[in-house]
């Protein structure tokens, strides 16, 4: 997605207290969690389908995978943690030679990624945040990945913790993910989210942040112009 620079005026006369962009965040979580629903019937088609038709093991794992990041937020607890072992038993199904050959290539880190996160969200919906809190950091701790490299770390859980007031969790999560997800607008994005999140400010965490954080007031230097 392409963003044009923003004006550097604040838009929102009283910055993150705004009735305005209360609004604009209350359309946005809800748009979010619109995204989660649709995504959680799509992914679950998939997989259903992956699994059924006996395709390539790599491909049921990827596919469910995917599905358990919206069916962590979604589904009943005992449903996320039968999705957790059907996962983990997926990966055991695979003959020892392609096992291997994964370890070499990606080491499981986008499924083990997934599986903590998912745990992170069971431990939170059941009221231990410790647990919650230490699963997420494990979920990218080490992190070596392809798709994490490139994408960066779930976003979801974060956000939703955020939202709760939970600060310091988040901030260590975005510290942590220096070790794998490199690259200018990775470093960007984490300072326009740091910064957001230090002025107490509600976070989306997508790029148009970055453009939020200018329209404002917060004192940010604009990513989009040339250093």
């Amino acid at each position: 997605m392409i963003l044009l620079a923003p004006q550097l005026s604040a838009d929102y006369k009283l910055g993150c207290d705004d009735p305005d962009y209360d609004q604009y965040m209350a359309s946005r979580f809800a748009h979010f969690t619109s995204s989660s629903s649709r995504l959680y019937s799509q992914t679950l088609t998939q997989y259903k389908s992956s699994f059924e038709n006996n395709t390539n093991p790599f491909r049921a794992i990827s596919d469910l995978s995917r599905h358990l990041k919206y069916s962590a937020q979604l589904d009943p607890v005992d449903v996320v943690q039968t999705n957790i072992e059907r996962l983990l038993a997926h990966g055991d199904e695979l003959r020892v030679d392609q096992k291997v050959a994964v370890s070499i290539f990606d080491g499981f880190s986008d499924e083990d990624h997934a599986i903590a996160i998912a745990r992170a969200w069971i431990a939170y919906r059941q009221g231990d945040t410790k647990t919650a809190f230490s699963e997420m950091l494990a979920s990218i701790d080490g992190a070596d990945s392809a798709t994490l490299s490139s994408f960066g770390p779930d976003i979801y859980f974060i956000r939703h913790i955020l939202r709760d007031g939970y600060t310091e969790p988040v901030l260590n999560y975005l510290k942590l993910s220096e070790q794998f997800w490199l690259g200018e607008n990775p470093d960007n994005m984490r300072y326009i989210w740091r910064t957001m999140i230090n002025n107490n400010c509600a976070v989306a965490f997508e790029s148009f942040d970055a453009i939020k954080a200018l329209e404002l007031g917060i004192q940010v230097r604009d990513i989009f112009r040339p250093r």
